[in-house]
């Protein structure tokens, strides 16, 4: 439009030039013209203008034309509709998608894989689906296609393929997938999260503890969680040390008492860790350290747990047991499990009389089977038969577990 203006300018210069310099002013002519009956006058400057005139709208109108060009129009409508052809695909694969229609989702979204505009959203959300729909290979395909066409956004695909073979169970798959995407996304939550999930499905505890701190630094996991981890981490740790003490050297064993007196006082009072070391301590034949280190915790916590292991478990320090256990009944008149913690010491000792009365004590505040079916069992061993039925009787309808094997009186004996 601009260099129209410009020609006409100087068209219009350049016909005031001529104009001038041929005399048109003084003489500008005369031209007759005549056809029929018609005839046409004019003066010779006047055509000199006509002509122009015509000539500049036959210019500007080509020009139109040219700048408008319907098929230029028509070619700018056929790319919109495969646009909106394209969105439509997409956006009703992930209707479908949200509403848990795997199938229709993923015919939709595969479709939309071959239009233009295509996005990374595209082959994520046809992978999930083909996952769901247990097409292994199909989601694995798509994935590998993501990658090829979008490496910007490889971290978020190995993100996704990192979730969907754990999901599958394929972890040994999933941990190399992690250890690739940590390189480059080392503080991502949901990354961190997964990974260590998969350490614990797969054991590997020393991965697991060099990557807790991590954890804990993004604030990733509670401090709850981190407790949990750090004792199960403590228990792989005291279990491995007790794998080589078993049959081995006196300095391995000497190890693992050693790693115990180095646990946090948190865990030498904690219900669960006691328990294990205990029973650690019982498989090497060390039966006074086993009891001691439950005595040890129940001294600084109590717990229901220990006060019950410390009664069902033969530690061959019976007497003196009983005298630990009776000092803590000072504290506890009234706690069932101590009481029947104490029955069961006394049977050991074979004081029938005194456990008796700490069975029906302990009944007194709180029924329970196993106490039923043990002193059921020594009643009938001690003639008391009608007793020995009402609490057996007691015993079936509450259907316990399994009595513990301990000793029992004769039958012509007395209570002492």
């Amino acid at each position: 439009m601009i260099r129209l203006f410009i020609f006409s300018l100087l068209a219009i210069l350049v016909s005031l030039w001529v104009t001038l310099s041929v005399g048109f002013p003084s003489d500008p002519g005369y031209l007759l013209i005549a056809f029929g009956e018609y005839t046409f006058e004019t003066s010779l400057f006047a055509l000199l203008v006509l002509i122009l005139f015509i000539y500049l709208c036959v210019r500007l109108l080509l020009l139109i034309l040219g700048w408008v060009n319907p098929m230029r129009l028509v070619a700018a409508g056929k790319k919109i509709s495969q646009r909106r052809r394209a969105r439509s695909n997409t956006l009703e694969g992930l209707h479908y998608f949200a509403r848990g229609n795997w199938q229709s989702a993923l015919k939709l979204l595969r479709k939309g894989l071959k239009d233009k505009d295509a996005s990374v959203v595209n082959y994520l959300a046809a992978a999930y689906a083909a996952f769901e729909m247990g097409e292994k290979d199909e989601w694995k395909h798509l994935l590998d296609l993501a990658e090829g066409v979008f490496p910007v956004s490889k971290s978020t695909i190995n993100s996704l393929r990192a979730q969907l073979l754990y999901r599958s169970e394929q972890l040994e798959q999933c941990l190399a997938v992690l250890e690739q995407a940590k390189k480059t996304s080392l503080n991502d939550p949901t990354l961190m999260t997964l990974l260590k999930d998969v350490y614990f499905k797969l054991e590997e505890w020393a991965a697991l503890e060099s990557l807790l701190p991590m954890l804990e630094k993004n604030k990733i996991i509670a401090p709850d969680e981190a407790e949990k981890i750090r004792r199960r981490l403590l228990m792989e740790n005291l279990n491995s040390l007790h794998e080589k003490a078993v049959g081995g050297s006196d300095s391995e064993q000497a190890q693992l008492r050693k790693q115990w007196k180095k646990c946090p006082q948190l865990f030498q009072k904690d219900a669960e860790v006691v328990g294990c070391y205990s029973n650690l301590m019982l498989e090497l034949g060390d039966r006074g350290e086993a009891a001691k280190v439950i005595e040890h915790a129940l001294d600084r916590c109590w717990n229901a747990d220990l006060i019950r292991q410390y009664g069902a478990t033969e530690y061959d320090s019976h007497s003196r047991q009983l005298l630990v256990a009776e000092g803590w009944l000072k504290s506890r008149p009234a706690d069932a499990e101590l009481l029947l913690t104490l029955a069961r010491l006394c049977m050991r000792e074979r004081l029938w009389g005194r456990a008796r009365e700490y069975y029906e004590a302990s009944l007194r505040i709180k029924p329970m089977v196993c106490a039923f079916g043990e002193l059921g069992r020594m009643l009938k061993q001690l003639g008391e038969m009608e007793a020995s039925e009402s609490c057996l009787r007691r015993y079936d309808e509450m259907i316990g577990g399994q009595l513990l094997d301990l000793p029992m009186p004769e039958k012509d004996g007395q209570a002492i």
